[in-house]
């Protein structure tokens, strides 16, 4: 009850991260995106700056683990539309289990592994990175729809509470080494 309808983004903001077809994205909605990271290149941030979608940005810098706490605390969506590169597809981003432990519905780009555990644990939407409109519209779907958006937001929190989490993973890797 205490989230405004503010999406965030916390991490690194790179062209492949994502961050320019974010701002763009903001430009076509009435909501506020929280964005918190450092620019690579540091020339970035005057492109961004430029863009129409940039009035509605809280641009909050590099910031520490507690003010990414009171960020997630405040936000209602955690976005994570990184571009489809090698790196990334097979990848686990920090980012987007830190959405889900925060308890709110995240946006993730489609790819394959990303689809499979948003779908699987209910807690949040798959869009093409590229695709403008189909970002747009699935934080306008969250945001219009509170009471799925809200169950995104539980089932995520609960999938990490019961299933991504070290001590998880601790058994994992004791098995590896039992059977090896």
């Amino acid at each position: 009850e205490s989230r405004k309808n503010e999406l965030c983004y916390v991490g690194g903001i790179t062209v492949i991260r994502g961050i320019i077809e974010l701002i763009k994205v903001m430009d076509m909605i009435p909501y506020r995106l929280n964005l918190a990271g450092s620019y690579s290149p540091l020339t970035l941030k005057d492109k961004l700056v430029s863009m129409p979608g940039w009035e509605k940005v809280n641009d909050c810098g590099q910031i520490g683990r507690n003010e990414i706490i009171r960020l997630l605390n405040q936000s209602k969506i955690g976005i994570v539309t990184l571009h489809p590169k090698e790196n990334y597809l097979e990848s686990l981003p920090i980012k987007m289990f830190e959405y889900m432990h925060a308890g709110i519905p995240v946006i993730a780009s489609n790819f394959p592994l990303w689809q499979e555990i948003l779908t699987e644990n209910k807690c949040g939407i798959c869009v093409d990175p590229f695709n403008l409109n189909q970002i747009a519209e699935a934080i306008k779907y969250l945001f219009n729809n509170e009471e799925d958006a809200r169950m995104m937001g539980i089932n995520g929190r609960e999938a990490i509470t019961k299933k991504y989490n070290w001590e998880n993973e601790v058994k994992k890797l004791e098995k590896i080494y039992i059977n090896a």
